[in-house]
């Protein structure tokens, strides 16, 4: 694998957070503006950015105001999720982190979330501490699958974006990953997002179905194989 540093999705990638986020918009879009919206109707759009879910259950002629009392209460119900213990690391993500910092990589974290929530989250769960980038959601105009964050995240570690590894749970990390040259990988692979994403997964994209499969892939082939460029790490 010839790259210099690895780039994180956030949300279903390294923190299970997909049933939380779900089920704080519903709350906040049934409460504030009685859509009458499922849990099934919001799903599918997690990975996009905040604003992007809200023009699109709400549509385009949404007021400013109401965007805004709308996310107030999605993300107070989020850090109830959070502090009630529904948000957690996924198993194999500390490991992989650590392996990959003592390898020698430069690591970073590509979030839609807003960077008020993001650095105090990271902070919560202990990931920060193994990151040399952090971009939110809040950073770029134009949100996931545009590569705007991946980009500036690249640019952050101070390497072009063809010599990253891009690792993401949505098509909404991959496809962008393809645009830029990096190498894309998809994580906690499910029955339900095959059964979402029409499109055939972009070609060379490495599929993983749990994160800690990504973990062993990293220990027993890339760092520590024949052909390792840091056995030390091993």
């Amino acid at each position: 694998m010839k790259a210099r540093a690895f780039i994180f999705d956030l949300d279903g990638t390294l923190i299970d957070s997909v049933d939380a986020h779900v089920v704080s918009w519903v709350e906040a879009f049934n409460s504030v503006a009685s859509a009458g919206v499922s849990e099934d109707d919001i799903r599918p759009l997690i990975g996009l950015s905040g604003r992007d879910i809200m023009k699109t259950v709400l549509g385009g002629s949404a007021s400013e105001d109401l965007l805004k009392r709308v996310r107030w209460v999605k993300d107070r119900a989020f850090l109830r999720e959070v502090r009630e213990g529904r948000v957690t690391l996924f198993p194999g993500v500390t490991q992989a982190l650590r392996l990959l910092k003592a390898a020698g990589y430069l690591t970073g974290l590509a979030s839609s979330t807003p960077n008020r929530m993001l650095i105090h989250l990271t902070d919560y769960l202990g990931l920060s501490t193994f990151m040399d980038a952090v971009t939110g959601g809040d950073e770029v105009s134009k949100g996931k699958p545009d590569p705007a964050i991946f980009e500036l995240t690249a640019r952050k570690l101070g390497v072009p974006p063809a010599e990253t590894v891009i690792v993401g749970d949505t098509p909404y990390d991959v496809i962008p990953a393809k645009e830029l040259g990096a190498t894309p990988v998809l994580v906690n692979y499910s029955r339900d997002l095959a059964r979402r994403w029409k499109d055939p997964i972009p070609e060379g994209t490495k599929v993983y179905v749990m994160f800690y499969e990504l973990t062993d892939y990293l220990r027993e082939v890339v760092l520590c194989g024949e052909d390792a460029r840091f056995i030390r790490a091993c």
